[in-house]
């Protein structure tokens, strides 16, 4: 856009006023003689940024008009560049121009102002990301997939939307499990340690870094999940300190009786239960996903197998802080030094993992959570007895 700017001079005096804002264009001046000294004279001049933005930095005209209208507001949302993605199927192919295109888009993010996880995961579908490799689309067979690139069909674009935008790439699950869309909601009564409930899995080094960020800092599993309005969850975890982000829906495996088979499975509560709260359970079938990204230190899978026996780096993971990774042997007065300093505090049998959520210096009782779904109290000699090694988190990565 521009404004027509009035210029006049008269006995060398200068001034200037706006007459009007211009759209985007080739404009012709018209000078006018005037009798006497002064002379008028016309410009125009640029004051939006140099003109039409869509018009000069992509190619596809569907795209031009579409980016274009959906960015009107100043923003790019995930339902936006869903649409945009989608436009760039007509003719059931995405060509050359059209992939220039996309990419030109994500990486002009903050031109849109587009919230972070939706700059994340536009990228994993207009680039590349590990995980693009396969796809299962909630089965058991795994599908080549791969990289969007010149000539990429609407069908692998519609795949791609589906594995990072509508969680439809559901983990591989154990045998004679059944995926059904779960009732009840992301939390019931806040972010507790005690919502933490692990199932047929032996994840438990994430679910006591679950429990000990739940614990310390309710607020980070809060922020860990934004809720799209769609049935679907996008879900947060840090890679070196970055945010990476992932989207699962309410499809979680369930037994044939319908109980959950992982988290939450000795809640007692069926998958249609309204009275479900599945912030745990989703979060563990996120890493699952995520997993197949390969960065997180596991068999880079899209399964929960992948994510069967871990490390307490899932503490750095769900929060971005540091951690000291298991200190052997267990030294109680550095322990709680870690406690009383409000860092998430873990513990290891040798072959189980816990969290500290309770320390009583009168008695010197330490109370422990386990994520089979209870507490347990230790005293010093108790505690040493029973656990080998501990570790706690630091400072932001």
């Amino acid at each position: 856009s521009g404004s027509m700017i009035a210029y006049s001079s008269n006995d060398g005096t200068a001034s200037e006023s706006i007459i009007g804002q211009l759209s985007a264009g080739t404009y012709y001046i018209r000078v006018y003689p005037y009798s006497g000294n002064t002379n008028y004279n016309l410009a125009v001049s640029a004051t939006g940024g140099g003109g039409d933005w869509f018009s000069q930095n992509l190619r596809d005209a569907g795209l031009i008009s579409t980016a274009r209208s959906l960015a009107s507001d100043g923003n790019l949302s995930r339902n936006d560049m869903i649409s945009i993605f989608r436009n760039a199927e007509d003719g059931s192919v995405i060509d050359a121009t059209e992939l220039t295109d996309i990419r030109t888009l994500v990486s002009n993010a903050s031109r849109f102002t587009m919230a972070d996880y939706v700059r994340v995961l536009s990228n994993n579908i207009a680039n590349t990301n590990t995980a693009n490799q396969w796809w299962t689309g909630g089965g058991s067979t795994r599908q080549t997939l791969g990289n969007l690139y010149a000539g990429s069909s609407a069908t692998q674009m519609e795949r791609l939307i589906g594995k990072w935008f509508s969680g439809l790439d559901r983990p591989t699950a154990a045998s004679g499990t059944t995926y059904r869309s779960c009732s009840g909601s992301l939390l019931q009564s806040g972010v507790s340690y005690q919502d933490i409930n692990q199932g047929n899995l032996g994840d438990c080094y994430l679910l006591a870094a679950l429990a000990g960020t739940a614990y310390r800092t309710p607020s980070t599993i809060q922020n860990m999940f934004t809720d799209n309005g769609d049935g679907t969850f996008t879900v947060r975890f840090f890679r070196n300190g970055v945010a990476n982000y992932v989207t699962v829906d309410r499809y979680l495996p369930t037994t044939a009786s319908g109980s959950f088979y992982y988290a939450n499975r000795d809640r007692g509560l069926l998958y249609n239960n309204t009275g479900n709260e599945l912030w745990v359970a989703l979060a563990e079938r996120a890493y699952a996903q995520i997993n197949e990204s390969g960065w997180i230190g596991q068999d880079n899978t899209n399964s929960y197998n992948g994510v069967d026996g871990g490390t307490l780096s899932a503490i750095s993971h769900i929060t971005g802080l540091s951690n000291t990774g298991y200190i052997s042997p267990l030294n109680t007065s550095e322990l709680v030094r870690a406690y009383n300093a409000n860092q998430i505090t873990y513990l290891s049998d040798g072959g189980h993992a816990y969290t500290l959520v309770g320390y009583n210096s009168s008695t010197g009782v330490f109370t422990v959570y386990n994520p089979w779904g209870h507490t347990e109290t230790y005293t010093n000699t108790q505690m040493t007895s029973k656990f080998v090694s501990f570790g706690y988190s630091g400072s932001r990565v």
